[in-house]
């Protein structure tokens, strides 16, 4: 019975006993308390507290879960995964223990076929009315019932509120660790739980004591990769055909390979939710798991990038049962490929790093906190992943060092914005009360002449009885400019209370001075644009979303704007497009903006939109744009919309669940972004098209292949004088249609320069193995012992591998010791046959004295080590060195 049968026959089973199927929630709960929707109650969790009432009285479901608590035990055992499917069924105060044990029972020993001799199950041991019901009702033998305690079999939403008793059902594989005393329990692997009987009948009390409950709940679940183990006659999860479509595209299945398998089903439900990778909360979950995958993909050398194609796998296998499965597939394939490219970066850098750390720390054999930190801090490489490789080699690591280095360094950056944002309202207290309000020109002045009220000298702040520099708040960041001859960097404060400038120096200002004060016109300009443009944006996203957006959060700046807001997914390429095309329509109209003060209750019967994050006192600006918008808004804006000129949005991403984020550019910022990313790409296939042209060459000359044109790829002039042309004619989609078609040639060269490295490398290896052939007659005896030594010339470590496995292979006793100079570097391997090894011989050791002389590091195991080095004259010296050493070991 595959697992599609499984899942189908459980839900009929209970929608013909009077239950309702409902739909896998999402792996986002609404539970706050909770990350990820890591069992199937969870969706329930309101109706089991009491807090909302049940609309069905029975239900029953196969949820989607995910779990991270047990990530590394993801291969090590047979029944632990990150992403499973939990099959179950609920009663809200309808059936209780003898329906809910029955129900059970007869699924699996009449429906499923399961022999019932091969069952067993667990109770609390304080629940009497359990273990008389599968003694006297369902004729469990004595036995093959155990009675366990409240850690085991006893189940509570917390410290206080429902709870209950558990009634476990097992299947016993009948081996394990052998003990007289073996129970489901144990961690044997002996019995598998397949499914969990939770009996919802108690409140606790603050006083620890028991309450009944005056309605009675039921909450099962049953994983379906554990029954479908069970169904199928499997001894292991990743045995069953849940799993074969994934190992088919792997080369074993080995441990890295059933991580990799759990990994890609986890990552591909994730993002199907609009989980994108991040350094916190869910994302970081995401971004972990991916990391972890392409981690194990390089052990088992796979090194281009491979997850895509597994989670196609994934989303073709699931998506008739999870849809969203396909209608999220190119956001999926698309996400976990960035990510996979990005960390491969990453671990390029980082591995050669934490290697050299291996070298530094062998004879304690545990990694120092300080430089893991700086390996997590400086060059991106994570600690988890550290941890992972570390233990693999026998190392430990300064978990508690590294972890106070990490707190300190958050600590110091919360505590400084803290105590700035506790000083500055302390500020504001004191000097409002002092010299009152700050008479604000900003709006319609950009320069003046004004008194300076107070100094603050330790905080290098000036207050004026009057200044047109607009105060850091509602999105907008603070004006920069000059007062006198001295530099302002920031403004704080609020208009209509005191507002303050920070200065880089107030080095010859007094108070009582009257001083030429002066905003960066330039800055300001292009921030009132971005400011304008949100505005616009706003409209936009809920003409195209719908009036269910909400702005949730802004930043107005110079460079670009950010607009948070409320919405649920990932935006669809056409939607981004109609979003940016009414934006730019609504520009060409060239309405004016119009800006009054009015009282907070007109301005609400003008229908004028709050933000309900602000505060708001009884006079307020309205801000309102014919045919688009009418905002409370005491920011920055244009006179009229055509000020705005081209508005281009170059970024959309989640937020935070049901928040996006959309980063865009307008104005003169938009033109240089997009002319500067044209020419940038143009400049990147420029490049690429001669890196192409280099690899085609170099595979002709080694085997073959077909020139291609250069000129079917070039960027001409008058493409990008076309694209200047459609910036200055605010022809947004010219625009996008012009850099579509970068993106297309770029992506193809990509492409196509990917499949020709690997064919480069196919014919490199084949010429390794002629190589290493002819090097064979350089074997030499020294004291009996066969040694080999080769000096190549641009061979990369990957071929010198293969030239060293085959030589190894073709001595069977010996020591073979092969340099390669790359890029005025060069490499070395050593090879060890095994019988020498068990005399003595080390090829970690050799290697030393190899990379020592070169000025370079490395290591490995005593039969095989691989080092670097940076002067290429000493590598006849080193060669010397190793063959005194091998002379004075016999």
């Amino acid at each position: 019975m595959n697992s599609n049968e499984i899942r189908k026959k459980f839900l009929e089973y209970f929608i013909n006993k009077g239950h309702e199927n409902l739909q896998s929630d999402s792996l986002i709960p609404s539970d706050p308390t909770v990350l990820l929707t890591l069992a199937g109650m969870l969706p329930f969790k309101p109706i089991f507290l009491g807090i909302e009432s049940a609309k069905y009285k029975r239900v029953t479901t196969a949820q989607k879960c995910i779990r991270t608590n047990d990530i590394n035990n993801v291969g090590l055992t047979t029944r632990h995964h990150t992403f499973f499917e939990m099959l179950g069924n609920f009663s809200f105060g309808d059936y209780f223990k003898k329906e809910a044990i029955e129900f059970a029972w007869d699924l699996l020993v009449n429906i499923f076929g399961i022999d019932k001799n091969n069952l067993v199950v667990a109770v609390y041991e304080k629940d009497d009315e359990s273990y008389q019901i599968w003694e006297k009702d369902i004729k469990i033998p004595k036995d093959k019932i155990y009675r366990l305690d409240e850690e085991n079999n006893f189940w509570a939403a917390g410290p206080t509120g429902p709870c209950g008793p558990c009634s476990e059902i097992y299947y016993d594989y009948g081996t394990g660790c052998n003990k007289k005393d073996c129970n489901p329990a144990c961690d044997c692997e002996r019995f598998l739980e397949i499914w969990n009987l939770v009996f919802i009948q108690y409140d606790r009390q603050n006083d620890n004591s028991l309450k009944i409950l005056p309605k009675k709940n039921i909450d099962t679940g049953m994983g379906l990769e554990r029954i479908a183990r069970v169904l199928q006659n499997k001894k292991d999860n990743f045995d069953t055909d849940i799993f074969a479509p994934i190992f088919k595209k792997l080369p074993n299945k080995s441990l890295s390979s059933k991580i990799i398998a759990d990994h890609t089903r986890a990552m591909t439900h994730l993002i199907s939710d609009l989980i994108l990778p991040s350094n916190e909360s869910r994302g970081y979950v995401l971004r972990r798991i991916i990391r972890r995958a392409v981690l194990h993909g390089r052990k088992l050398n796979i090194k281009s990038p491979f997850l895509p194609d597994l989670c196609n796998v994934v989303i073709e296998q699931m998506s008739d049962v999870y849809p969203m499965l396909k209608t999220q597939a190119n956001l999926i394939k698309k996400t976990v490929e960035a990510e996979e490219e990005s960390f491969c970066q990453t671990l390029e850098h980082g591995m050669q790093m934490i290697e050299d750390l291996f070298v530094k720390y062998e004879s304690t054999k545990k990694l120092n906190g300080e430089d893991v930190f700086k390996l997590h801090d400086t060059f991106g490489f994570p600690f988890d992943i550290t941890l992972e490789i570390a233990a693999e080699k026998g190392f430990s690591v300064d978990k508690d060092g590294f972890n106070f280095l990490m707190e300190k360094q958050k600590s110091k950056a919360r505590a400084s914005h803290e105590k700035w944002q506790e000083h500055l309202l302390m500020l504001k207290a004191v000097y409002k009360e002092k010299y009152g309000k700050t008479k604000f020109l900003g709006y319609d002045k950009l320069k003046t002449d004004a008194k300076i009220l107070s100094i603050i000298p330790e905080d290098n702040i000036i207050v004026l009885d009057k200044t047109p520099f607009y105060p850091e708040g509602g999105g907008q960041i603070g004006d920069t400019g000059i007062i006198q001859n001295q530099i302002v960097v920031n403004t704080y404060g609020e208009i209509g209370g005191i507002i303050f400038h920070k200065m880089q120096s107030i080095e010859n200002l007094k108070e009582g001075m009257t001083v030429y004060v002066c905003v960066d016109s330039g800055k300001r300009q292009s921030t009132t644009v971005h400011h304008t443009a949100t505005h616009l944006l706003h409209f936009a996203l809920r003409q195209v979303l719908g009036e269910e957006v909400k702005q949730a959060g802004s930043y107005v700046g110079p460079n670009y704007l950010r607009f948070d807001f409320t919405f649920g997914r990932a935006l669809a390429a056409s939607e981004i497009e109609e979003v940016e095309l009414i934006v730019n329509e609504k520009i060409k109209k060239k309405f004016a903006v119009v800006k009054a003060e009015t009282s907070y209750k007109k301005a609400c019967e003008m229908g004028a939109m709050a933000l309900f994050s602000e505060k708001y006192g009884d006079k307020v600006r309205v801000v309102e744009i014919k045919d688009v918008s009418c905002e409370l808004c005491g920011g920055c804006h244009v006179k009229n919309v055509s000020e705005v000129g081209l508005f281009k949005i170059i970024k959309e991403e989640a937020l935070q669940s049901g928040v996006r984020r959309i980063e865009a550019v307008a104005g003169e910022t938009s033109k240089v972004f997009i002319i500067y990313k044209s020419k940038s790409m143009k400049d990147q296939i420029d490049k690429l098209m001669r890196q192409h042209l280099l690899l085609q060459a170099k595979k002709d000359f080694m085997g073959g292949g077909k020139f291609l044109e250069a000129s079917v790829f070039d960027v001409e002039q008058t493409e990008i004088d076309s694209l200047i042309k459609a910036v200055n004619e605010k022809d947004v989609y010219k625009v996008n249609k012009f850099l579509e078609h970068l993106e297309g040639r770029l992506g193809w060269l990509k492409d196509r320069s990917k499949n020709l490295k690997k064919e480069i490398e196919d014919l490199e290896a084949k010429k390794a193995l002629k190589e290493a052939g002819l090097l064979l007659s350089n074997t030499i005896k020294i004291n009996d012992v066969n040694f080999l030594s080769a000096k190549l010339c641009e061979i990369p470590m990957n071929n010198l591998r293969i030239i060293g496995d085959e030589l190894i292979n073709s001595l069977k006793s010996g020591i073979i010791v092969l340099s390669s100079t790359v890029e005025n570097k060069v490499l070395f391997l050593v090879m060890i046959s095994d019988d020498l090894v068990q005399k003595g011989f080390n090829a970690g050791k050799i290697v030393k004295i190899l990379s020592l002389t070169c000025g370079g590091g490395g290591g490995g195991k005593s039969n095989k080590a691989e080092a670097g080095g940076k002067d290429i004259s000493k590598i006849d010296k080193a060669i010397e060195n190793v063959v005194q050493i091998i002379s004075q070991n016999q």
